[in-house]
């Protein structure tokens, strides 16, 4: 009955994700104080707009959740970026494939980045790709069009992205640095950044420039601690 128990308590406690890190943005145009400029945010752009990023994680996936100051889900186009550096190599700051073709500056070279988007009208469907630079050129990890599972996602108010850590070489106790952006189509720069508090870019033809990149390390879930107070005491019982 004891072990009928602890096997319950294990079912139920593998699946605990960490509380999350959470990163929040200023929202608005410049007249207001915002990190969107004006010409975007005249135009009605807000769910560009980043408002904060959620990041947690459990024994396999990273969860990325990006809000944003208008619903993902009542447009029909947009695009949403996570550039890494696990400091894996020297990374890459080249636009194609490494940005998608996107008119950004990381300020850096980043090793992996995922690239997510939200052209379905509205009907909350999610598509994305896992890319990493290997120190000589980028290669497609994971794409949700070929039904891989290291990325995934939803979008709805925002848009959640859920990434396989070992995919990207991490693993528990790792820390990786990121910056998060929003953008257009074609060779769109990125309309708001995460590292920015202030505008990254002034219209569709300039450069955005990212500012300081951000970090996270990947901390043991929850359920990862009581497993192992729960191996403890098994060995306990064992030494009995």
């Amino acid at each position: 009955m004891k072990r009928a128990i602890i096997a319950a308590a294990v079912a139920g406690l593998a699946c605990s994700a960490a509380s999350a890190d959470v990163y929040n943005d200023n929202v608005g145009g410049t007249a207001g104080g915002g990190d969107l400029h004006q010409f975007f945010a005249d135009q009605g752009f807000n769910h560009l707009d980043i408002s904060s990023v959620e990041i947690t994680n459990d024994n396999q996936f990273l969860y990325i959740n990006i809000s944003t100051d208008g619903l993902v889900s009542d447009q029909n186009w947009g695009k949403y970026i996570v550039g890494i550096d696990t400091g894996a190599n020297a990374g890459d700051n080249s636009t194609d494939p490494g940005s998608w073709n996107r008119n950004v500056d990381w300020g850096r070279g980043i090793t992996h980045f995922a690239g997510t988007w939200a052209d379905d009208g509205g009907a909350l469907q999610f598509g994305g790709e896992l890319r990493g630079f290997d120190g000589v050129g980028w290669n497609l990890l994971g794409a949700t069009y070929n039904g891989d599972t290291n990325i995934a996602g939803t979008s709805a108010s925002g848009q959640m992205i859920q990434i396989e850590y070992a995919a990207l070489g991490l693993s528990i106790g790792d820390t990786f640095e990121f910056d998060v952006f929003s953008s257009g189509g074609g060779a769109d720069p990125g309309v708001d950044h995460l590292s920015r508090s202030d505008a990254a870019t002034t219209d569709w033809g300039t450069t955005s420039v990212a500012g300081n990149f951000l970090s996270y390390r990947i901390v043991p879930a929850p359920g990862t601690l009581a497993l192992l107070g729960l191996g403890a005491l098994a060995g306990v019982r064992r030494r009995r």
